[in-house]
Parts: C-alpha cells; sequence; structure tokens
C-alpha cells in the first residue's frame, strides 16, 4: 500500500470521528435551544409568584383573611400591637433566571432553573391613635427601617420527547421538583405534610425528588387535606409567621384562585422542629394543575428595626383536586 495511499485513509477516517463529534455537538446544542425556547414560553410554572412589588396598604400584616369550614371567608386579627400601627411592603423588586440544562439522550434531559431574587423589604411603625374601644386611627411615625432582599429558588424539571396527536415530536415536561428559596440562615422548612384523608405524604427532599406531573400532590373534593409545615429556627425561642398561597394557575388567574392562608403554631417536636398546620379547601375546578407555596417568615424580619436580615423560606408546589384519593 502506498503512502499517499496511507496518508488519505487516515485523512478521512479523522474527519469521521470529527465529522461524528460535531454532529454530537450540534445535537446537544439544538436540544438545549429547544428547551430553552419552552422554559421561556412558560416560565410562570416554573418560579415562585407573589414576589413582586407590594404597597403597605395591600401587605398590611394585621389582617388575614381565612376559610371558615363551611367555605365562607372571614376576618381575624392576626397580629396586633396595641401601642402601634405596622405597615410593611416590597419594592423595587427584580427578578433574573439561570438555566442549566443536562442532556441525558437524544429524548431526554434535565433542567435546573435558578431564580435571583432581590429588592427591598420596608418596614413603618407608627402610634395607634383609640378614638373608641373598637376604632383607632393611624397616628404619627415613630420608626423606619429597611432590609435588603437577596434570595434564590431553585428547581429542577426532567423533560422527555414524546409524539404529539399528529405524529410530531416535541419535548414535555414530566416531572420536577419542589421550587424552593430561602433569604438569611435563621429559618428553613425542614418537611412537608399533606394530609389528604387516610392519606399523609411526607417530603423533605426538595432539591432532588421528581414529582410527576401525571401525579402531582392531590386534594380530596370531599374529605378533609391539611398542610403541615415542620419548620427550623437557630434562634431558640424566636416565632415565625407562617403564611400560604394557593390556586395560582398560568391560564387560570384572578382574586377567587388566590387564598391566602395562616398556618398555626400546634406543637414542637422531640428534635425540636415547630410544626404549623393549616386546613386546606379544595380548588373549584377540579382535575386542573395548580400552583401554591408556603412562606415561613421570621418575626425579627418583620419587628426588629435593629435585625438587618431579610430572613425568610419558601416551598412551592403543584396540586389538584379528585373526588377520591387512595392512601400513599
Amino acid at each position: 500500500m502506498s503512502r499517499k495511499y496511507v496518508v488519505l485513509m487516515v485523512m478521512v477516517f479523522s474527519g469521521l470521528f470529527w465529522s461524528c463529534d460535531v454532529n454530537e455537538a450540534d445535537k446537544t446544542a439544538s436540544i438545549e435551544a429547544s428547551l430553552m425556547r419552552i422554559i421561556a414560553a412558560d416560565d410562570s410554572t416554573y418560579g415562585i409568584d407573589g414576589m413582586e412589588d407590594i404597597e403597605d396598604d395591600d401587605f398590611a400584616l394585621e389582617w388575614v383573611t381565612e376559610a371558615s369550614p363551611e367555605g365562607l371567608s372571614i376576618v381575624t386579627e392576626s397580629l396586633r400591637d396595641s401601642n402601634y400601627v405596622w405597615r410593611f411592603s416590597r419594592r423595587n423588586m427584580s427578578e433574573t433566571r439561570e438555566v442549566i440544562i443536562e442532556v441525558e439522550d437524544d429524548s431526554s434531559a434535565l433542567a435546573l432553573i435558578t431564580y435571583h431574587i432581590t429588592g427591598t423589604f420596608h418596614i413603618r411603625q407608627f402610634q395607634r391613635v383609640w378614638t373608641n374601644r373598637d376604632h383607632f386611627e393611624r397616628g404619627d411615625s415613630v420608626r423606619f427601617s429597611e432590609k435588603p432582599i437577596d434570595m434564590t429558588s431553585n428547581r429542577r424539571v426532567a423533560y422527555r420527547k414524546r409524539h404529539t396527536a399528529a405524529g410530531e415530536e416535541e419535548w414535555l415536561p414530566v416531572a420536577m421538583t419542589h421550587a424552593y428559596s430561602q433569604s438569611g440562615n435563621s429559618v428553613d422548612i425542614e418537611a412537608m405534610e399533606w394530609v389528604t384523608e387516610d392519606s399523609v405524604r411526607v417530603m423533605t427532599d426538595f432539591a432532588s425528588v421528581l414529582y410527576d406531573r401525571r401525579r402531582p400532590l392531590l386534594l380530596s373534593l370531599s374529605g378533609t387535606n391539611r398542610i403541615n409545615i415542620l419548620v427550623s429556627n437557630n434562634v431558640p425561642g424566636a416565632s415565625e409567621r407562617l403564611t400560604s398561597r394557593l390556586g395560582y394557575h398560568p391560564r387560570l388567574d384572578g382574586p377567587g384562585l388566590r387564598n391566602h392562608m395562616r398556618l398555626n403554631y400546634v406543637e414542637t417536636n422531640d428534635i425540636g422542629y415547630k410544626i404549623y398546620s393549616t386546613r386546606i379547601m379544595p380548588p373549584a375546578f377540579p382535575q386542573r394543575h395548580f400552583k401554591g407555596f408556603v412562606e415561613v417568615m421570621d418575626h425579627r424580619t418583620l419587628f426588629d428595626h435593629d435585625y438587618e436580615f431579610y430572613s425568610v423560606a419558601t416551598l412551592g408546589f403543584v396540586y389538584t383536586a379528585r373526588q377520591q384519593v387512595r392512601p400513599a
């Protein structure tokens, strides 16, 4: 075999190997680009809702609307200071998204979707002037402070390529983790217990456990539903404020679908975690997927002007309702 022929064969095989590498790289880049377009088009599914700017009158934490067992809305006074009126707000809120995609093969991929949320939390304190036994007015300003908001929310999403009814292939999100975020280092959500009829589902690993979108968290339309949240606080004896917002849907939205609920303290378990709980009313639209989240806020964030940090932990999840729920 001549030397020219040998050189030619080496060049041909080298070209084949090089072209395979390029094709593989191009294929991965194409998958990543497709998934980035899907995420951008359905951004509301993956983040935490309710972190926009909120003015004082809308975020006055003295009053919380809750649902009674009969399903009627009642107003209860949840935070009260007989001497002062407190007002809280979030301003200059901003959100940036970062996506890291891991392509597993031609038909499966995993995305880590991260949201970095910044802004400022404002606290104002006023004198409470009582005009009679049951009525008061807001008096002069006593003190003002602000705390920077800097928190990160993470959610992993599994994508698979599926065939549509028309026989075409498309990428679909098939499973995702809960979305967990934290600001400061004082409070943390250790576990969530999802109680439906006789079924109790305990969730602790928020970062890596993927929940199939065909089997989301279930609420019973006719039975008892409840959320239990296990909270840790690095300061013994410190208190927290727990609230939940349910009923978000990217294509079904409105005031009637955003239920605010306050979680009440139940007990502290043997290892020092505080247990908060509330009953959940099922949504008005069964079979649809809804979003919700639980927020744990350190009381010092609210009422201690000298406490510098915005300390909060949030957990976002997806749920739906069924007529009957099988035990887990």
